[in-house]
């Protein structure tokens, strides 16, 4: 059967939430527990605490799922020139070998999972716009419910169109008769991810007026900033610059003083947050971050993937405060007193965003694998003025992207404990080169997107090896949704 069958089949009984929340309230950590319920669908979608379990359900697909499932990291940034694979040799995880080395088939586990899971999200998505418009209850609740799974769904379309472009636009719950969808274009499918996105804008509250307990829902904020990477995207810079400009102008969002401690536990839902994939870390649940595993130093508890590049590290200016941040040198003295071991490292170093000090491996508080307690930030106001300086130098206002510029660059100076002010000197007129080098070193290796970056600015050809114009913008559709689609799927150029 296609996947969307597969989808419906395997999600008709939706999976709920264990715990059911009567308000959007309940813990910090509110994906906190695996579902474990299975109700049908006619018995279900009868109360808010349905209609807020529903689209908490929906959130999960936002999970880096690592080797079994949807990985981000292995298409952000190992595809990227920001890391290397890692792992224990060639042999571990050679589908993302593949992926580097832009010689990966239809069949490729790395894709299929990306489809799938994405799919997925946007099916629990539009179950909750389906059904949740019929449940008596709170009106203002039930507006944020529908607003955050309209941030969802464009969310997981625009994790689709910049992997795969065409894709199929599903709008509804797919019944039978329904499962084969002609893809649309990627303008079409940017489309509708705008269409989501200021939908949710509208309906979702400010970060300013969102309870401590909701941290981790999706807030207007961060459908603004869904918006504006999509314009981004689209190459749409008008609107882009306007948009970034109101974001930053909102006083919802400050940089944080020290952009060395964002990446630490302690830095979660920091003050530059906008949102953020909130990992639990309920020890032996499973339902916490599993790239702290997967991307831990391999002498410590984990495996060693996404080992940043030599290419990474040299793109630090001297002196730079985050290069600490973003990469563990051999024999580095670390926060928890250990030493730094670096010689199994392929590269020589190792992640440090995903570093975990020994206080905080689950393996050591009596939890597991799965219970990784950092969370992924996807969305803040560092990127967002970012983008924002990029529209405006594209849109001729060079001086107010180099003011903006000047601000992060401000701020990592003054980062870390650093003493010396001569360090990251301000730009006197900013050039795009510069706003690149900027988005580089201040987000590598923690919001996955150096690939979908290089592609979006015409630059990955010149800066990937193997990399072809026409053909590698885009992995291939999965074979097996083309052959089960019976002709109405297309494969991308080149595969």
């Amino acid at each position: 059967m296609s996947l969307f069958k597969q989808i419906i089949m395997k999600y008709y009984y939706l999976a709920l939430c264990a715990i059911l929340m009567i308000s959007l309230g309940g813990c910090n950590k509110f994906l906190d527990e695996t579902p474990t319920a299975h109700l049908s669908t006619s018995s279900y979608y009868k109360t808010s605490a349905d209609a807020v379990a529903a689209v908490t359900d929906a959130y999960r697909l936002m999970k880096d799922g690592a080797y079994g499932g949807y990985s981000p990291s292995s298409f952000g940034d190992i595809m990227a020139d920001d890391a290397n694979k890692g792992g224990g040799g060639a042999s571990d995880q050679e589908l993302i070998t593949q992926l580097k080395l832009f010689t990966e088939k239809a069949d490729n586990g790395y894709v299929y999972n990306a489809w799938r899971d994405n799919f997925r999200g946007i099916y629990l998505a539009n179950l909750v716009l389906q059904q949740v418009p019929g449940i008596s209850m709170d009106a203002k609740l039930q507006t944020q419910v529908l607003g955050e799974a309209y941030f969802l769904r464009g969310y997981y379309y625009l994790q689709l169109v910049r992997l795969f472009g065409r894709v199929p636009i599903i709008t509804a719950p797919e019944t039978t008769g329904e499962y084969y969808v002609k893809q649309s274009s990627e303008d079409q499918v940017c489309a509708q991810i705008e269409s989501d996105a200021n939908t949710a804008i509208k309906d979702l509250p400010n970060q300013s007026d969102q309870a401590l307990t909701d941290r981790g829902r999706a807030t207007s904020g961060a459908a603004q900033s869904l918006l504006l990477e999509t314009y981004m995207w689209e190459k749409k810079f008008t609107q882009a610059q306007a948009l970034g400009d109101a974001i930053i102008s909102s006083g919802q969002y400050t940089l944080a003083p020290d952009v060395t401690q964002i990446w630490t536990v302690a830095g979660e839902f920091g003050p530059e947050s906008i949102f953020e994939v909130n990992c639990a870390d309920i020890p032996g649940k499973g339902v916490g971050n599993l790239l702290d595993l997967f991307d831990a130093p391999r002498n410590t508890w984990g495996y060693g993937f996404v080992v940043p590049s030599v290419s990474l590290v040299n793109e630090f200016e001297k002196g730079d405060p985050r290069l600490n941040a973003t990469a563990i040198y051999n024999n580095e003295l670390l926060p928890d007193g250990t030493t730094a071991n670096t010689n199994t490292s392929e590269t020589g170093y190792w992640n440090r965003k995903y570093w975990l000090p020994l206080s905080e491996i689950p393996t050591n508080a009596g939890g597991g694998t799965g219970d990784g307690p950092t969370n992924d930030r996807v969305y803040g106001l560092a990127i967002d003025m970012l983008w924002t300086a990029e529209a405006a130098f594209q849109n001729g206002n060079v001086a107010h992207a180099t003011t903006l510029v000047n601000q992060i660059r401000d701020r990592a100076r003054k980062s870390g404990g650093n003493t010396d002010m001569t360090i990251l000197p301000d730009y006197t007129t900013v050039t795009l080169t510069q706003i690149y080098h900027e988005m580089r070193v201040e987000t590598a290796l923690g919001e996955h997107r150096r690939f979908y970056e290089l592609v979006r600015t015409g630059r990955a050809a010149s800066i990937l090896p193997g990399f072809k114009v026409g053909v590698n913008e885009h992995v291939p559709i999965p074979l097996t949704e083309i052959q089960l689609s019976n002709g109405v799927l297309t494969q991308n150029p080149g595969f």
